[in-house]
Order: structure tokens, then C-alpha cells, then sequence
């Protein structure tokens, strides 16, 4: 029949029309899932070696799912959640933890961690851009100012994010010239995410500030500021996360040869219980091993006692 040829094609092109449409949904959906169970599962874990050896493979499964749905904003945030994590906790740290006996395992270990942080950074970024056309359009022209300005409450995340994989990545590249003059770039993710949100992730923000003002009045920080920052980020924690005490013990008790201050501060971190808040179990374990490796160090970091 003459019309029967077209009719079949119209119908198997909507067919295959039809199929499309519902392999992206279905990926979508599926990373809908992974990115927002992943993120919950391993905050509540405790035990860091099985985060260690999982969270590879969860990265490595969103990136796959990322190449279908570039734009999705969820997988763009969880990725650079986790990079972050996995750069900080199980390479950065642990790199420290061997630079007295292997001294190119450290290099290797840290260079490593830089990468890892950039790449947290650039997550964070492609996903505040695909927020907003304003945003990507400032970012493709070259304009942070403009792209800071069009960023709205539900970018905090992504600001925060960014301004701290790029403050990472800073700080173990302090020899490159090209990373030393992006410190106000970092900085200026964090105030911006501090305006639109302050009281983002129970403090978070002002716990970055805390080291970002900590670095001296000669390279423009101010350490009365830093204090506040770290009062109002105890405040906003309500006592659940130890990661200000952390944060102004590497930043402040250290660096200011303050003892007394890092043994107390070392002394609530070693005393908390970390199944109080199982919300922050994870980063509060990592806390703790951060300041148990401290307290062995102390008399390396504590000079004339």
C-alpha cells in the first residue's frame, strides 16, 4: 500500500524518538540518585577506610554519567564535594603522615593533591555556570566581578565549593606564580557565598576566613578578624562539627605559638564522640585523625619548649 512505507517510518522515528527521551530520563534520574544518596551514605560513615576505597568508584560513576548530562547541576555539586574530600582526607593528609621517611612518595602524594583540588574547583565553577546564563556568559567573557554579582542564594554551595578547591590547590602550589595571584579569586567565591548565605553548612564559610585571615597582617590578613570567625563559626555549629577547632588550630594556635590553646583545642577534639551528630560522623572522624596526627607532631611544630 503507498501509504503504508511512510507510516511505518513516521512511526518507527518516534519510536526511536520515544527511546532517546526515555534513556535520558532514565539516566537522569539515576544520576538524580547517585548524586544525592552518595553524599548521604558516606557523611554517615565512621570508618574511614571503606569511604577511602569506595569513593573512587562513586566519582568515577558520576563523571561516566556526566558525559550524558553535562549540565546537571546535582552531579557537578557531588563531584566536587567529593573530590574535595578524597584530595584532602586520603591524599593531602595522609602524604603528611609519610613526609619524615618517604620524601618522593610526599612530592608525588601532594602533587597529586593539587591536581585533585583543581579539579574540585572546576566542578564547582562548571556547575555555578550552568545555573545561569548570566553566569556563564560573565565566566565565558572573562568577567568573575559579573558572574559573582548574578550568583543568588541556591549558588552558595557551588561558591563555597569553588573558592575552596581553588584556596587548596593555592596552597600547595605557593611556588607558582600563576596560583599565588589567584588567593583574591578564592577569596572572592567566599565572600560572595558568605553574603548570599552565612550561615551556609553550619559555619563553613566563616571556618575558611578563619585561615584566610590568619595569614597575616603583612599579606593582608587581620587575625582579630580571624578570631571572630572562628567564634561565629563555633556558634553556628552548635558543638556538632570539630572542623572549626581544627581550622584555628592549623590556622592560629600553631602558627601564633600558642600551646596552651592547641593543647585544649586538641583535648576537645580527642574527647568528642563522634556518634553524637551522625550527620558530620564522617568529617568529624577525619578531624580527629587530623588532630591525633598533630598531637604526635607537636614538639616539631612547638619551637623552645
Amino acid at each position: 500500500m503507498p501509504g503504508l512505507k511512510p507510516a511505518i517510518i513516521g512511526a518507527c522515528a518516534l519510536l526511536l524518538c520515544a527511546g532517546c527521551s526515555m534513556r535520558r530520563m532514565a539516566t537522569r534520574s539515576f544520576a538524580d540518585a547517585l548524586a544525592g544518596g552518595a553524599g548521604a551514605s558516606f557523611a554517615h560513615e565512621s570508618d574511614l577506610e571503606i569511604v577511602k576505597g569506595a569513593l573512587p568508584f562513586s566519582l568515577k560513576a558520576m563523571e561516566a554519567l556526566l558525559e550524558h548530562e553535562p549540565r546537571h547541576r546535582s552531579l557537578l555539586l557531588s563531584l566536587a564535594q567529593g573530590y574535595m574530600l578524597y584530595a584532602y582526607a586520603f591524599v593531602d593528609m595522609e602524604a603528611d603522615e609519610i613526609k619524615a621517611t618517604d620524601a618522593a612518595a610526599y612530592q608525588h602524594a601532594k602533587a597529586r593533591a593539587r591536581n585533585l583540588y583543581y579539579r574540585a574547583f572546576d566542578y564547582a565553577r562548571r556547575g555555578l555556570a550552568a545555573g545561569s546564563q548570566q553566569i556563564e556568559s560573565a565566566f565565558a567573557s572573562g568577567d568573575l566581578d559579573a558572574a559573582l554579582r548574578a550568583a543568588a542564594r541556591a549558588d552558595a554551595p557551588f561558591l563555597y565549593w569553588a573558592g575552596a578547591g581553588l584556596a587548596k590547590w593555592i596552597a600547595l602550589a605557593k611556588t607558582e606564580p600563576a596560583a599565588a595571584v589567584r588567593l583574591p579569586e578564592a577569596a572572592a567565591y567566599m565572600q560572595r557565598a558568605l553574603a548570599l548565605d552565612p550561615d551556609f553548612d553550619r559555619g563553613a564559610i566563616h571556618e575558611f576566613f578563619i585561615a584566610y585571615e590568619a595569614r597575616g597582617s603583612a599579606a593582608g590578613g587581620d587575625m582579630a578578624a580571624a578570631r571572630e570567625h572562628f567564634q561565629r563559626a563555633l556558634a553556628l555549629s552548635e558543638g556538632k562539627k570539630l572542623s572549626p577547632l581544627l581550622a584555628y588550630i592549623e590556622a592560629c594556635a600553631v602558627p601564633g605559638q600558642n600551646r596552651a590553646e592547641f593543647n585544649d583545642l586538641t583535648r576537645q577534639i580527642r574527647e568528642f564522640d563522634v556518634d553524637r551528630f551522625p550527620e558530620y560522623r564522617l568529617v568529624n572522624t577525619i578531624a580527629k585523625k587530623r588532630a591525633a596526627y598533630l598531637v604526635r607532631i607537636q614538639n616539631d611544630l612547638f619551637l623552645g619548649d
